[in-house]
Order: structure tokens, then sequence, then C-alpha cells
């Protein structure tokens, strides 16, 4: 796994992913823009069990978008972060 980084953004997209990588159970994945790089998106994977409550479901009907966030997690070698904390606001 790559370094620890902690990111503070804005969701632009959610889904969740029935299968992940290499055939691990369902993933939660989230797109965000940063205010430091605004015109650039980053992918965070995360475990279901991450997402508290209600937000599950609200991530599933894209009614989450522009919602802030910060995700802790390891820089994986494709890019993305795999979270291991989210922390969603409204």
């Amino acid at each position: 796994m790559g370094d620890i980084v902690i990111v503070h953004g804005a969701i632009v997209d959610s889904w969740l992913e029935l299968r992940g990588p290499a055939g691990r159970g369902p993933r939660v994945v989230l797109q965000l823009t940063t205010r430091e790089r605004p015109k650039d998106l980053l992918i965070i994977e995360a475990e279901p069990s991450l997402v508290e409550g209600g937000w599950l479901q609200d991530l599933g009907e894209n009614l989450c978008h522009g919602s802030p966030v910060a995700a802790t997690g390891h820089v994986l070698h494709s890019g993305m972060i795999q979270a291991t904390a989210l922390q969603f606001a409204r």
C-alpha cells in the first residue's frame, strides 16, 4: 500500500460496485473534487461499512452530490485512494 493521505473534497459522483477488485465484496466508489485541484477528480474506494447510516442509500440514489466528505486512506499504485475512514457532512 502507498502513503496515508487525508483528502477533503465534494462528491461529484458515487456508486456501489457489487464486486470489488480481485473478486472482493461490494465497494463504495466516490469521485471527489478538491479546492486545491478543482479540475481533477479523485477516486476513493471504500468498504460499505465505512459509510454511516442513511448515507449509503443516499449515495446510491445520487442525493449526496456536492456534499463535503473527508477521506483518510492509502494511495494505491493506480492513483486511487483506498479509504480507511470516511466522514460525511451535509
